[in-house]
């Protein structure tokens, strides 16, 4: 009997690789159904759903899964993704008088939700800043790209932090400028499963990683066909395209470093995201 996965990511060409695994059959000769579902809404909403049963999985960022599994629960991380640091453009409307991130102080930033990688992000931007996080920024909550694009337009807001090479074709149309870059001092992506199917498939689990990881080596061997692919799939420049292939890596195992999720919940405690006493990391991660 075929077992049937949900798996929830966003929208952006690092899933490649899931797009191409479903399209050439591998998680089917497994015996695998995977249903790849968009989240363009990122990963709080992700989070959302895994705990309420809507997804089995989540391709998520890694700062925002380490959250909500501390606030909420029912979650455990499955395996690496994307071990090459996520780099987020900071954003205004291209008709904005803002000139340098100095700037930004006392501004409203427009998120996707509270709790997603657009929200942690700009908490962490500011602190890099040297200014307070919950005194320095005020938020505004918009949705996924396209409402925080209007966001920035309209004046609701003043910027956003969004993927760059994601945003790139909304700079080259005229419509936002970017300010500066702000990269995640830690992996970009993992990925989460709910703990009831990890307590009650774990085989599953397995052979599906077992499928990616194949996938993922493959589509890192051969970068003309993934450029040209992601490049096609995502409306992304060829030449953009490139260089993000050049820059990203994606994992070929399941092991996460445990000093790296020390890195990031220390992280979120620095900015008020999490508080109390934080739990092992090793207690997070699920080994199959």
């Amino acid at each position: 009997m075929t077992a049937i996965l949900r798996v929830g990511g966003v929208p952006e060409h690092f899933n490649s690789p899931w797009h191409q695994a479903i399209e050439e059959g591998a998680f089917a000769r497994a015996g695998l159904q995977v249903e790849f579902i968009l989240y363009p809404t990122g990963t709080g909403a992700m989070c959302n759903d895994l705990r309420a049963g809507e997804l089995d999985l989540a391709v998520v960022l890694t700062e925002g899964i380490l959250s909500d599994m501390l606030r909420h629960g029912g979650t455990r991380l499955i395996g690496a993704y994307v071990p090459s640091p996520l780099v987020w453009g900071i954003h205004v409307a291209a008709h904005s008088p803002l000139k340098s991130l100095s700037e930004l102080h006392g501004k409203t930033f427009a998120i996707s939700r509270f709790g997603s990688g657009s929200h942690l992000m700009a908490m962490l931007f500011a602190l890099e800043q040297g200014w307070h996080p919950r005194e320095a920024l005020e938020f505004f909550v918009a949705g996924g790209i396209d409402p925080l694009e209007k966001a920035v337009c309209d004046g609701s807001a003043s910027a956003f932090l969004w993927e760059k090479y994601t945003t790139a074709p909304r700079i080259a149309s005229g419509h936002l400028k970017r300010l500066g870059e702000f990269p995640t001092p830690w992996p970009s992506f993992v990925i989460a499963a709910r703990e009831e199917l990890i307590a009650s498939a774990s085989q599953n689990l397995r052979a599906l990683l077992d499928v990616l990881y194949t996938q993922t080596q493959k589509f890192m061997a051969a970068p003309e066909k993934s450029v040209a692919y992601a490049s096609q799939r995502y409306g992304l420049d060829p030449v953009q395209t490139q260089e993000w292939f050049e820059s990203v890596f994606w994992a070929t195992e399941a092991q996460i470093s445990v000093s790296m999720l020390q890195e990031v919940l220390d992280s979120l405690k620095r900015v008020g995201i999490l508080e109390g006493d934080l739990p092992e990391p090793d207690s997070l991660i699920a080994r199959l």
